[in-house]
């Protein structure tokens, strides 16, 4: 990690704002703040106007500025921004939605110069073109000694006006692809035969295959968005190894929307862990969330991570931004460092002048003087810079808990709920859970799991794992075997991703007969004639025949289920309902009317957490049950937080520590609290904040810390 910098500074350059009249003033005050890096934009329309012709001398001015105050430069390479002559040349190059509709090319406020969201990936022509422009951009710019990285894509997605799935908007559905899906699905699958199988068709041959329109037979559209998920990956994957080979001695990257399926997702086309393989370092567009954060970390797999285009300092026309100080950049940043990103780069230095986010974003006014947020940042680096060493001989807390994200199950729960919202809020409800109980996690992709790549995890956890390939139930069940802790909500494995068939016993894969635990009967909460919350699950996903026979069913039952531990504990179930039955089962839980709600079953070294109702959904009732849920299967597995924290703040205060060759060098401690409060925590040895200058001792003590409180501790020694 050390052989990457801790970057700190602001995207500058975004063609054409700021104009050049700026740029020796912004550059100079810039390294006068103290600043380390800016970023840059080579965008494909701007410098590339022609065949023929190519113009980077804005960028080698900037450079040169750059250079000449001490500032490194990263480029950043945009291609959603296509050249007005690529569609004279290939005009089918166009990207076509669901419905038929070709995108055409236009100008919105992200990206003023036009030609977005860019062609299709799959068109052979505009890919030459791409090839061309990212092969004169790195060879005219190269040499510059200012250059220090490139990042090769600015937010890959397919477009953004799909960025939200909708079958309505969803691309890319031209001729290219269908082509190109029909050659990935004779390599997924070897032979026609095997794909009727799976598919349940009467095909003759490929070229028969027909692109999914909607979703409601589920293999074949989750097929879909994986080839396309996969042209993305080979798309990012070009561009690194271009630079590798062109420019070898710079660092190539590109950088994420973090996919929480909240604002992106691997229906319209993001696979972060994918993206992150050929990358140098990895990065993403992020605030202080740990579930952007998280992701990324985890995606990144050990690769130094940034956070390269901060929206701390968000706003526009109607919304101008925060007044922000010092202790809004630490309630941030801080918490990110905790996580482990090393480095930060603001969007954006001057407030836009063009479009609806002006007068925004800047880190200085429109006029580049200074704001509150200006003095915050140079104030808060000026503290951390000192520290950025030490901090790059941290790696992230080691995390001895995986919660399973899989691209296919993603995809699975968007075909059949139509949204990917319930799905977000349980993954979301669990990173919560383990975030504010300082206990480190880390997500876990479907291929790290079919490869058994778990190494250090002694508790998985699997939210709503309805889809699932043969390959990682049985990986699964070797880990449990061998000793690991598996807490997984109901309906595991239920549809095969192997046999494109939902499974005749649950859990699927085989995995009932393993563990000896069977779903004997299955039900929708809204069923149910327990004890419950009022509202609504799944209406809006249903057929309108599934409405009108729930109606006239008159269901007494809602969404949420409580039940309890043998403590006399209470906790919340959702949407889900399984009776379940085994041999020499434990209940661990149960419903009011005395059913198991939680289940546990040796098997061999390990053991199988067994949950009958959806806890993560659970949370949006009852965070606190969840929290209690997870913390128990924690202590099940022997895992504890980081730092002791005091369980009386109530989910408040988070903390990490940063270690290096065995001893605690950094600590960050973070409280949501609106009020101050009293918080006794376990230290390690004495240490003291850098921005508050508190002082925690070595063992347990109690401190009073004020609301929002955020900071990053230096142990001695």
């Amino acid at each position: 990690m050390a052989d990457h910098p801790f970057l700190f500074g602001a995207q500058y350059y975004r063609a054409p704002t700021p104009e050049p009249e700026c740029w020796d003033a912004d550059l100079r005050r810039m390294a006068e703040l103290g600043f380390a890096d800016v970023k840059l934009w080579a965008q494909w329309r701007w410098s590339h106007r022609r065949p023929d012709q190519f113009q980077f001398d804005d960028l080698h001015r900037l450079m040169d500025l750059a250079h000449a105050n001490g500032l490194r430069v990263t480029l950043n390479t945009i291609f959603d921004v296509a050249p007005i002559w690529l569609y004279d040349a290939y005009p089918d190059a166009k990207q076509v939605t669901c419905t038929g509709a070709v995108v055409e090319p236009y100008a919105v406020g992200h990206r003023q110069i036009g030609g977005h969201p860019g062609p299709c990936y799959s068109h052979p022509g505009a890919l030459r073109e791409r090839v061309c422009f990212m092969q004169a951009a790195v060879k005219a710019l190269r040499g510059h000694p200012a250059l220090t990285m490139w990042d090769v894509w600015n937010e890959p997605e397919q477009s953004f006006q799909a960025r939200r799935p909708s079958m309505s908007t969803l691309v890319c559905y031209c001729s290219h692809c269908a082509r190109s899906f029909r050659q990935w699905l004779a390599e997924k699958y070897g032979s026609i035969d095997e794909l009727n199988r799976v598919w349940g068709r009467c095909y003759d041959t490929f070229g028969q295959a027909e692109m999914p329109r909607e979703t409601s037979t589920l293999v074949d559209f989750v097929d879909w968005r994986l080839f396309h998920l996969d042209v993305m990956a080979d798309e990012a994957r070009w561009r690194i190894e271009m630079v590798k080979e062109l420019d070898p001695e710079r660092t190539a990257y590109l950088h994420v929307v973090p996919n929480t399926m909240s604002v992106v997702s691997a229906v319209t086309c993001v696979d972060d862990f994918a993206m992150a393989e050929p990358c140098d370092v990895f990065a993403a567009t992020m605030n202080g969330s740990p579930d952007f954060t998280v992701q990324v970390v985890s995606a990144a797999r050990g690769k130094q991570v940034y956070n390269v285009e901060s929206h701390v300092n968000f706003g526009s026309i109607r919304t101008h931004q925060r007044i922000l100080g010092l202790d809004d950049l630490r309630r941030d940043l801080l918490p990110q460092v905790g996580l482990g990103v090393r480095g930060f780069l603001f969007w954006q230095y001057r407030a836009e002048t063009l479009g609806a986010e002006a007068p925004a974003w800047g880190l200085v006014a429109t006029d580049g003087s200074d704001r509150p947020v200006t003095r915050a940042a140079r104030d808060f680096w000026a503290a951390l810079r000192p520290h950025t060493d030490g901090l790059l001989a941290c790696p992230p807390p080691e995390a001895a808990i995986g919660v399973w994200k899989s691209r296919r199950n993603e995809v699975f729960h968007f075909a059949t709920d139509q949204s990917l919202d319930p799905l977000a809020q349980a993954v979301s409800a669990y990173v919560d859970a383990l975030y504010w109980q300082s206990i480190p996690f880390r997500f876990v992709s479907e291929s790290m799991l079919e490869a058994g790549d778990l190494a250090g995890l002694k508790l998985l956890i699997l939210p709503q794992p309805t889809y699932l390939s043969q390959s990682e139930a049985d990986a699964l069940d070797r880990w449990v075997r061998d000793g690991g802790v598996l807490l997984t909500e109901p309906h595991l494995a239920a549809y095969s991703a192997t046999s494109g068939r939902h499974a005749r016993r649950l859990p699927g894969c085989g995995l009932a007969e393993c563990w000896g635990i069977r779903e004997a009967d299955t039900t929708a909460a809204q069923h149910l004639r327990l004890q419950q919350s009022a509202g609504g699950a799944l209406a809006g996903a249903m057929t309108d025949d599934e409405r009108k026979a729930l109606q006239s069913a008159a269901p007494a039952g809602g969404r949420f289920v409580p039940f309890r531990f043998g403590d006399g504990g209470m906790a919340w179930g959702a949407d889900r309902f399984a009776c379940l039955e085994g041999d020499e089962l434990a209940v661990w839980a149960r419903f009011a009317d005395g059913s198991p709600a939680i289940v546990s079953q040796q098997v061999d070294q390990g053991t199988a957490l067994y949950a009958a109702t959806n806890l993560g959904a659970g949370a949006q009732h009852d965070a606190a049950g969840l929290c209690s849920t997870v913390a128990w299967a924690a202590m099940a597995a022997e895992i504890g937080p980081t730092m002791d924290a005091d369980p009386d703040a109530d989910g408040t205060v988070h903390a990490d520590l940063l270690c290096h060759g065995g001893r605690a060098r950094y600590a960050v401690l973070v409280s949501r609290a609106d009020r101050p409060q009293s918080v006794r925590i376990q230290s390690p040895a004495p240490a003291r904040g850098l921005f508050s200058g508190m002082q925690l001792g070595t063992g347990p003590a109690t401190v009073q810390l004020p609301a929002g409180f955020a900071d990053l501790f230096e142990f001695e020694g």
